[in-house]
């Protein structure tokens, strides 16, 4: 390579770091709390339903609620967001512990009983995930979703 050559590839790649320093903060946690929950021994629920936009007819109103459900090999959780909490229940009924998580770790962790049911209050906004641990020792998070 001649000195020209060596120069504009300084200069490309000074400009390649000047741009990865403009990364948004959110975006930089966000990847970051994605990496540090993943997990080889949970099994990941993917959402599979969401009320949000499938309103026939009535897309400029807000439903009253909103559902989720979350879908996993064994077990489904079905969510509803209200205006106070974030109410589930997981089926079939599997008693256990379920954390509310973040991008900054966990927010909130209660129990979910012999029916499977467990609420979280006050209801949470923003990127989160649901990390379902059960009695026997299983381990199910949920997708990153938006509320």
């Amino acid at each position: 390579m001649n000195p020209l050559d060596d120069d504009q590839l300084l200069a490309e790649l000074g400009a390649a770091m000047r741009g990865a320093a403009q990364v948004p903060a959110r975006f930089v946690a966000l990847g970051k709390s994605a990496f540090a929950f993943r997990g080889v021994s949970a099994e990941i629920a993917a959402l599979t339903q969401d009320s949000v936009g499938t309103l026939a007819g009535t897309r400029s109103e807000s439903a009253a609620l909103r559902s989720l459900t979350f879908v996993a090999s064994e077990l489904t959780i079905e969510l509803e967001v209200t205006a106070d909490a974030l109410v589930g229940q997981v089926v079939p009924p599997r008693v256990g512990e379920i954390e509310l998580v973040g991008p900054g770790g966990v927010i909130a962790t209660t129990a979910v009983d012999d029916v499977g049911w467990f609420a979280i209050q006050p209801a949470p906004s923003g990127p989160i995930r649901l990390h379902l641990r059960m009695s026997d020792g299983e381990s199910i998070r949920t997708e990153w979703t938006t509320l």
